[in-house]
This record gives C-alpha cells, structure tokens and sequence, in this order.
C-alpha cells in the first residue's frame, strides 16, 4: 500500500472499549490483514514486532508532545496545561534534550534505586498484612497495586506521606489526559489535575533547597545547572505518573495473568527465582503499555507503505509482543522463556528511563504476593479501565484462600 492510495478498510477498531478485556485478537486480525495501516483520519497504526521496533530506533521520528496530543486540542483548550507539561519532560523530548534529561534523572535515580527492593518487599509485606487482617472482598488494584509504588516512590522523592491520596488522583487524571481516546470530561480533568501538580511540586522543590532532608527532589534540586525549575517539574511529575501508574498495571495485569494459569502459578511459588526472568515474560504477555506514538519527521518506508513527514504512526506495543513471526507461540504464558526480546518498555532511545523502576516493583511486588498468599484466586470478574494506552485494570477482585 502506498501513500495516497487507498487503504483496506479494518471492520476491527483497536481503542474499541469492548476490546478491553482481551485485545489480542483484533491485534492479530491487524497484523494479518493490514499490519501498516492507515486510519481515516490520517494517522498509521503499526502492528508488526518487526515494523514496531524499527520506528521506536530510528532517530527520524520524534517524541513531540505537542504533536502526540494534537488531535485532542482546540484553541485554549483545557488540555494545554498538559500539554506544555509534558513537552517540557523527558518522555516526550527529542535529542539532544533527550539525552541531557536522561542523564540528570539517571545521577539521581540510579543511587536511590540500589535500596529499593528491600522497600518494596517491606511495604509489599505491611500491605499484604493488611489484606489478611481485612474481611470481605478484597480489590487487589486498591488494596496492593496502587499502593505499593505509591508509597515507596513518594518516599524515594522525599514527598510528605500525607499527600499520597491527592498525588494518587492527580497521576490518575493525567495518565488519562494522556490517552488518544480520552473524552472531554477527562481533558479538563487532565489539564487541573497538571496545573495542580505543578503547584506542588515547584512548592516541594522550593522546600527540599532549605532543607537537608534526603529524596531525590532535594539531589535534583542541586542539580539547577543540568535542568531548570520548570524542566525537574515536568520531568518529577513524569517520573511520578508514570513510575506509579505503570507499576500499578503491571502489577495487577501480571498476577491476574498468574491466577488464570495455575500451572504457572504453581511453578513461580515452588521456585521463587524463576520472577527474575519470568517478569520479562509476564510484561511481554500482557504488558502496562500498549500503544506509544512518533511523528515521521521526513518521508520514510515502514513495512512497504510510505509514512509521510508529519504524519504520526502508532505503535503497538502490545500487538508487536504478540507477534507469531518473533514469539515461538506468543499466546502462551511460559515463565520459563529465554528468548523474550520484548517492547514492553520501549526500545532505543526513547526506552522508558523507568525500566528499571519497573522490574523492581514487578518482581519484589509479584514475588512477595506469590510467596506469602499461596492460596490467592480469584474471586469475581475483573474491570479494566478505559484507557488504551496503559493497559490497567480498575478492580481485580480476590480472595486470599486458605
């Protein structure tokens, strides 16, 4: 298919809510039928590994922010706040403002990252006693996921446990302003929610470079010659939504993965080492991330069609790690999986700087859960969100067995 020509239309649609609880099939019928295809509003959805990988690498395409949310915007829009937000963050920034981000975030985050484990498997286990001590239903999102990286991030960036309900919603809203179907109702959300989060955080810098309390709000603070006020906020509140937000789903997405396959279930808890390499697979099979998106920023070739400059193609992660010509029986949970390759955080210069936040939470958070609840199962029928870029779950119902 070329550019211009005329496209074959997909009776399937990917940001279809009734897809939620199980993409993968319209995923598989993209890649088969049209697996570059252009939608008729003007925008390239990918779908193949191969075709997925080659645009997250190639420099010829742009994070942009501004353009990712353009086609949610409207003069004065609520959205702007947002917009200007993340258009100054390292996740949606180019080289070479790319790369001086990643390095100030990395001296920072990096030396706070060798104590986190033990954290997590602290807090994991404080948060599992409470659900053992808890009669009646059990969510796992509310009671173990949202929670656990919540707490331990909000500790490791040195922000007042007291805030961690109002920093909670204000993530909430601004992954969602972040999403391409989100509806009006939640473009205002996003835009407060921004301009509230903003306030906070340049109030807590302001504080951390009068104090000699230790997170690393205050080791960033130091750091004004690397990033300005306005760039540590927008990069902090990045890290922030992102960091919890992410986990979170990852979290819930991989123990409901767990509980509908008992025989990997079994296996993880006889050998407890087998969540090291295991946590690629559970990313890989059903991942927090599903879609990301760049801008072509000159004419370029993606899987035979001409993708022109300007023109934006969205990557989907989650179809890409279900693909059959890169995944020996993709459809299959296998803890076990050596060749595991995923896109699950991204890849190239652009893969998420949070990776390793990411597999720290997964394996100490799956890990303790497995080790101390061997009769976890599932009680009730999951609720996803509606959000099609992070693939999370709003409420996974369990009982904690015997």
């Amino acid at each position: 298919m070329q550019r211009g020509g005329a496209s074959t239309m997909i009776p399937v649609d990917p940001f279809d809510k009734r897809a939620r609880p199980n993409p993968y099939p319209v995923y598989q019928y993209m890649r088969t039928v049209e697996p570059v295809h252009r939608s008729p509003i003007g925008f390239w959805i990918l779908t193949r590994y191969a075709d997925c990988k080659a645009v997250l690498e190639d420099p010829r395409w742009s994070h942009d922010g501004d353009s990712l949310l353009e086609p949610q915007r409207k003069p004065a829009d609520p959205v702007d706040p947002l917009v200007r937000l993340v258009r100054a963050s390292i996740t949606f920034s180019d080289p070479p403002a790319h790369t001086r981000h990643r390095r100030a975030l990395e001296s920072a985050i990096k030396p706070a990252m060798r104590g986190l484990a033990p954290k997590i498997v602290q807090t994991a286990g404080s948060l599992i006693d409470l659900m053992l001590e808890a009669k009646g239903e059990i969510d796992l999102m509310s009671a173990y996921a949202a929670p656990l990286p919540l707490t331990v991030l909000s500790d490791v960036l040195g922000l007042p446990a007291s805030d961690r309900g109002q920093l909670h919603h204000w993530g909430r809203d601004i992954a969602q302003g972040l999403d391409p179907g989100v509806r009006s109702s939640g473009v205002i959300r996003a835009g407060a929610a921004a301009v509230a989060m903003v306030e906070y955080l340049q109030d807590q810098i302001d504080a951390s470079r009068k104090s000699t309390s230790a997170g690393i709000i205050r080791t960033l603070a130091a750091s004004t010659s690397k990033l300005s006020t306005w760039e540590l906020v927008a990069d902090l509140t990045m890290f922030l939504v992102t960091g919890v937000e992410a986990s979170c789903a990852l979290i819930g997405n991989a123990v409901l993965a767990l509980l509908r396959d008992p025989d990997q279930l079994r296996q993880l808890h006889s050998r407890p080492a087998l969540i090291e390499n295991g946590l690629e697979e559970l990313v890989r099979y059903d991942g927090p991330v599903h879609l990301t998106a760049r801008v072509a920023m000159e004419d370029i070739v993606v899987g035979g069609s001409t993708i022109a400059k300007g023109e934006q193609a969205l990557v989907l992660l989650g179809a890409a790690n279900r693909d059959p010509a890169r995944f020996n029986d993709p459809d299959r949970l296998d803890l076990g999986r050596m060749d595991n390759e995923h896109l699950g955080f991204g890849s190239g210069a652009h893969g998420c700087f949070a990776a390793a936040l990411g597999r720290a939470f997964g394996r100490a958070a799956i890990g303790t859960l497995v080790a101390r609840l061997a009769g976890l199962e599932l009680d009730g029928e999951p609720e996803w969100s509606n959000s099609v870029t992070l693939r999370t779950l709003s409420r996974l119902p369990v009982r904690l067995g015997s």
